[in-house]
Parts: structure tokens; C-alpha cells; sequence
């Protein structure tokens, strides 16, 4: 039997979709690929696609925030290549995190991959980044190291001019209550890495040499220095006793479509800040746009809006 083709995205490369142009990957890549690619999934939804991973045997998906937020519609594309409906379960607005669950039968290699920890990662220590760039449909494996533990306010550092600018005129104009929440948004921990990863990358599981998920995709800044959420921040949406949103969907012509997000506690909110600051002027959508993460028609009292200053 042929080795597995495997896609593999070095810092500084562009994703190449075609199998005869992949690099030669080393022991512990294909290693880790081979046994855990079943576990990884591709994201679908109405305006793109994400990457994802498996966290328990009950269909749970862990992906980001910003990666399904905006959309009524969720899909999870297996490693096989199989399209399975899916619904928004839990959402934790401040450190980019999402959980899909998987509707009707589970894919039976689907199977969750283990939460390690990000404490003990050391500097220049390789870790390795799974997800579908560019929205790609080969898994790619994403190899670097890892540099340092962050915050949210080191991201916004590392940014350039402009944004730090533009930050600065948001935080400014914020209430009381918004500010609270940007003050939490860049006290956050946050992990930062030299992996190349892209747009499409959202949401995949970052991995030690042993396979455990220390982290999973964010952000992307300049020269492959990529930024991750510590597989903590992910453990404690799982486990917790009163989540922050509730969420309805209807079967809408035989498909599961989220139609509300409300807030267990109702107050003021705002977008992520430093994502949202970043990913919007990335996209120079900052001039008064409406934020992508707005569902699409909503006028449901209650319903979580993301809106830019």
C-alpha cells in the first residue's frame, strides 16, 4: 500500500491543493496525520468554511467563534468526506470558541481527540496545527514550534499601526459595560506559535508531538506567528454548569437552521474585541460596516448583535 499523501503547509508557503507538488514530511508529522486526520473536520457554512475537531463521543465539535457566527447554517465534513448537519450547542464569546453537535447518526471513525494542557509547553518546543487553509478540502498538517504564552493585549501589540490606531478610537467611545468586556477580551490567555496558518484554519486543533490538543487556531499575524487559544479556555465551555447563551433552531425544508441567540443574562454586549478589531480591519470593513458575526435578518428581541463603532 502507497504512503498516505499528506498536505503539509510550512511557514511562508502558500496551500497547494495538488498532490504532486506536497513536501516530504518528517516521521512525527506522518505520525501524527495518520492517526488522528479521522478526527479532524472541515467546517461548512453559509459564508465560508472553518476547521474543527472532534471532543467527545457524542458528535461534539469544537471550532471558533468567529468561524460560525453570522450563519444559521453548520455542517461538518468528515475526513471521508461525508456532509453532516450540524447545530450550535455552546458558544463562549470572549476567548473565540464554539461547539457544534452533530444531528442524526455519528460517523463511525469519528473519534475525539484527547485535551492535554498548554501549561507545561516550553519555547521552541514543536507542536503542530491541523485545519483546511484557504478552505481547502485536504487536511493539512501545519508544523512550528512554540514561542510564548500571551494575552489578548499582546495580539493587539503585535499588530500594526492602524489597527492599534483604530483599537484605540473603539476603546474610547465604549460604555462602561463594553469596556468591561474588551477588558476581559485582552486579558485573556492566549498562546502564541510559528505555524503558518491561513484563513480556513479557524478553529483546528494545535497538538503536541504526543497528539494531546494544547491549543486550538485563531489568529494569524505577520511571519507565520500565529495565535492560539489554550485548550483550557476550551475544557471550561465544556464543563460549564450555566451556559452564557441560549440558542433555537428549526428544521427549516428538512434543515436544521439556528434562528435565535439570547443571553442567559441579559445586558449589554458587544463583538470580541480584539478579534473582531483585527479581523475587521484586516477586511477593511471598519468604516461603520455592520460586523460579519450579525445572524443575517435578525430582529428577534434579545438576539446577540456584534456591531462595530
Amino acid at each position: 500500500m502507497p504512503d498516505t499523501i499528506i498536505h503539509e503547509l510550512k511557514p511562508g508557503l502558500e496551500p497547494q491543493a495538488s498532490e504532486k507538488v506536497q513536501p516530504e514530511v518528517d516521521a512525527a508529522t506522518r505520525k501524527l496525520y495518520e492517526e488522528f486526520a479521522a478526527s479532524m473536520v472541515k467546517i461548512k457554512v453559509d459564508d465560508g468554511s472553518g476547521s474543527g475537531f472532534s471532543i467527545n463521543k457524542d458528535g461534539d465539535i469544537a471550532t471558533d467563534a468567529h468561524v460560525v457566527l453570522g450563519n444559521r447554517h453548520f455542517s461538518v465534513i468528515t475526513n471521508d468526506g461525508q456532509e453532516h448537519k450540524a447545530t450550535l450547542k455552546a458558544l463562549d464569546d470572549v476567548n473565540d470558541l464554539a461547539i457544534l453537535h452533530i444531528e442524526g447518526e455519528l460517523p463511525k471513525d469519528l473519534k475525539p481527540l484527547h485535551l492535554g494542557s498548554s501549561k507545561d509547553l516550553k519555547p521552541d518546543q514543536p507542536v503542530w496545527a491541523f485545519g483546511h487553509p484557504a478552505g481547502w478540502e485536504p487536511l493539512y498538517a501545519e508544523p512550528g514550534y512554540f514561542r510564548k504564552a500571551e494575552t489578548g493585549q499582546d495580539v493587539l501589540n503585535a499588530e500594526n499601526e492602524n489597527v492599534q490606531t483604530h483599537a484605540k478610537k473603539v476603546l474610547a467611545g465604549l460604555t462602561p459595560k463594553e469596556r468591561e468586556e474588551a477588558d476581559a477580551e485582552l486579558k485573556k490567555p492566549m498562546l502564541n506559535a510559528r505555524v503558518n496558518i491561513q484563513h480556513g484554519s479557524s478553529g483546528g486543533p494545535l497538538m503536541d508531538i504526543d497528539g494531546n490538543v494544547v491549543g486550538i487556531t485563531d489568529l494569524s499575524n505577520l511571519h507565520s506567528n500565529s495565535d492560539f487559544t489554550p485548550v483550557e479556555s476550551l475544557v471550561a465551555l465544556m464543563n460549564q454548569k450555566t451556559p452564557k447563551f441560549n440558542f433555537t433552531h428549526k428544521t427549516i425544508d428538512g434543515v436544521p437552521t439556528l434562528t435565535d441567540i439570547t443571553r442567559t443574562a441579559p445586558n449589554d454586549y458587544r463583538a470580541p474585541f480584539v478579534d473582531n478589531i483585527i479581523v475587521m480591519s484586516d477586511a477593511k470593513k471598519n468604516s461603520g460596516a455592520s460586523s460579519p458575526y450579525t445572524l443575517p435578518d435578525a430582529t428577534a428581541d434579545g438576539m446577540l448583535k456584534f456591531k462595530m463603532n
